[in-house]
């Protein structure tokens, strides 16, 4: 084979190389998509297994999340009804924030033997509202939460984070979730249906 053209293939497959580097960030940014498991303690003490799902979009500008170019754009959990076996159920975030931040889930758990859970979403700057959906009848349906109701601690990982691991443990999740910069009213739910400040 010629130098010359050796010279062409090897510039060929180097632009190549950046052309996809290019298309694949492109991809990235307009959504990509993290996910894992994680243990859930539910209040009657059993522990699920659930899978988790962050999916992100292009923007954000300077309020994306590591400034990364992305935002989250909505979070999804599947999980096995432990009262049902083997029916999979998936909830995915609804509610949107005036900045578009999708609701995050907080709390995952079983009331008379429906899945239930609880999340919290922006209104306005500086204050966040709880929602509460009930699963029946092969869908979630929102009830309204009062003004004031019991207190109850998160049990799904907070958010995402950096370096997240295929696999997390309830030990995990603690360390996780208790780390610098998590605010309170992310690590509880209530006792108040709105949080400002």
């Amino acid at each position: 084979m010629s130098d010359d053209r050796k010279n062409f293939l090897s510039q060929l497959m180097t632009h190549s190389a950046k052309y996809m580097g290019i298309v694949i960030i492109g991809l990235c940014l307009s959504a990509c998509s993290e996910s894992w498991k994680e243990e859930v303690q539910l209040q009657d003490g059993r522990i699920l297994v659930v899978e988790r799902e962050l999916i992100s979009e292009g923007g954000g500008d300077e309020w994306a999340s590591n400034r990364s170019g992305t935002k989250p754009k909505e979070y999804v959990i599947r999980f096995v009804n432990p009262d049902q076996s083997g029916k999979e159920i998936e909830w995915r975030s609804i509610k949107k924030s005036p900045q578009t931040w999708p609701e995050i889930p907080l709390v995952l758990d079983m009331a008379s033997g429906k899945p239930v859970i609880l999340s919290i979403v922006a209104i306005s700057p500086g204050c966040e509202v709880y929602s509460k959906y009930v699963h029946q009848d092969g869908r979630w349906i929102e009830e309204p939460l009062p003004e004031q109701f019991a207190q109850r601690t998160t049990n799904l990982l907070f958010g995402s984070h950096k370096e997240m691991p295929a696999f997390v443990s309830l030990k995990d999740k603690h360390i996780r979730n208790n780390y610098v910069g998590v605010r309170n009213k992310h690590l509880q739910v209530g006792p108040n249906h709105k949080v400002c400040g």
